[in-house]
């Protein structure tokens, strides 16, 4: 940075920080990993750190601070470059430059006020790959996600996912509300019993956001063919449907999305455990077949024969669901910002009695049926 850059930059400190004192010492603590880093600090330091709001000027800072004393000024720009250095000032304030023009109305700008903070933490963290929290809200903004199945897991996500600003929600059900959806579908009313989860969950989210674009689509998934249409418009698809059987439906969406369209599949919850499910991206991580082949030997299941299938229904409650289901959401939100996956080749389950995660690693199989081809 050359001196003309310095001078004109606006530092601001991460929003995620807590600064503490102690003497003449500055703690400086991350909220988003307990993280804490000391430095020993000047009386002109410690009057600076309160002026880094992104407001003031290096130029300002100075004047203000330093008068004349040249020796002064060294501290609190060397100060500066330092908590540069160690990642605690925000990257929005980029040095000698002026902030990217955006694509997102200054009512959604200031929708996504809160949630805008929070991606700004990611990047100021580096957990994206880019300087501005509003470029997260652009991709959310651009992306169509599809939702395969809307009851109790795929209402909760796709609630989720209209809140958080994606663009486009294409929510795919052939199902009717019943009354004994109400326990844990929240989206949908005594009044709504018999009509469409669909169409009712598409008019609820609308009111939910405006600027959202819901896409209902009454269909029966039997095979991959019924689903190909609404994959090939689709950046993500999400995997919620149980019937006939979630196993059955993680297959048809496997096939619906090879091989170019990431997805999530696998997720349920029922009794005292919950799956969250697996983020498969064609080509680079594991699949849902090297899940199966890593799982077929647990318990010696891979001699046995089926005797006796559990009941159709299993006993949940909406705590249960909404646990999952945000869960699931948090894992597509993730991935369209460009955050990484938590998900992908990795099993893992919630047991809801003492609330704890297990989990297992999924590696993708070089003899995998499906990706071990590629």
């Amino acid at each position: 940075m050359d001196e003309t850059d310095l001078l004109q930059w606006r530092p601001r400190l991460r929003a995620g920080l807590v600064v503490e004192r102690e003497g003449s010492e500055l703690l400086f603590i991350s909220t988003s990993d307990r993280r804490v880093k000391r430095f020993a600090a000047t009386q002109s330091v410690l009057r600076m750190i309160p002026l880094l709001d992104g407001e003031h000027t290096v130029a300002n800072l100075v004047e203000s601070l330093c008068g004349e004393s040249v020796e002064l000024a060294g501290e609190v720009c060397g100060a500066l470059l330092t908590l540069r250095e160690e990642r605690l000032l925000s990257k929005t304030a980029v040095p000698g430059g002026e902030r990217r023009s955006h694509e997102l109305a200054d009512a959604q700008i200031a929708r996504y006020d809160r949630q805008i903070r929070l991606f700004q933490e990611f990047c100021d963290a580096e957990l994206v790959d880019y300087d501005e929290g509003l470029a997260a809200q652009e991709r959310l903004a651009a992306a169509t996600v599809l939702v395969c199945g809307v009851g109790g897991l795929g209402s909760v996500v796709a609630s989720s996912l209209a809140a958080a600003g994606v663009g486009t929600l294409i929510l795919c059900d052939d199902d009717v509300i019943e009354e004994s959806n109400l326990n844990r579908q929240l989206m949908y009313s005594q009044e709504d019993l018999g009509k469409s989860k669909a169409d009712v969950l598409a008019g609820r989210l609308a009111g939910v956001n405006p600027q959202a674009r819901l896409l209902p689509e009454r269909r029966r998934i039997e095979q991959a063919s019924d689903l190909a249409d609404l994959v090939k418009r689709s950046d993500l698809v999400i995997g919620c449907a149980d019937q006939p059987s979630v196993t059955v439906m993680a297959e048809i969406t496997t096939e619906a999305c090879w091989p170019d369209t990431p997805h999530i599949i696998g997720g349920s919850y029922s009794y005292h455990v919950g799956i969250l499910g697996l983020l498969v991206v064609p080509g680079v991580t594991a699949c849902w077949h090297c899940l199966l082949a890593t799982v077929a030997a647990d318990h010696g299941r891979d001699r046995t024969e089926p005797f006796l299938r559990k009941s159709r229904y299993g006993g949940v409650l909406g705590a249960q669901s909404g646990v999952i289901g945000n869960l699931m959401a948090w894992e597509a939100i993730r991935f369209v910002i460009g955050m990484g996956t938590a998900l992908s080749d990795r099993w893992v389950e919630l047991n809801y009695g003492p609330v704890s995660f297990s989990e297992r690693t999924i590696r993708r199989r070089p003899d995998c049926v499906r990706c071990g081809r590629d």
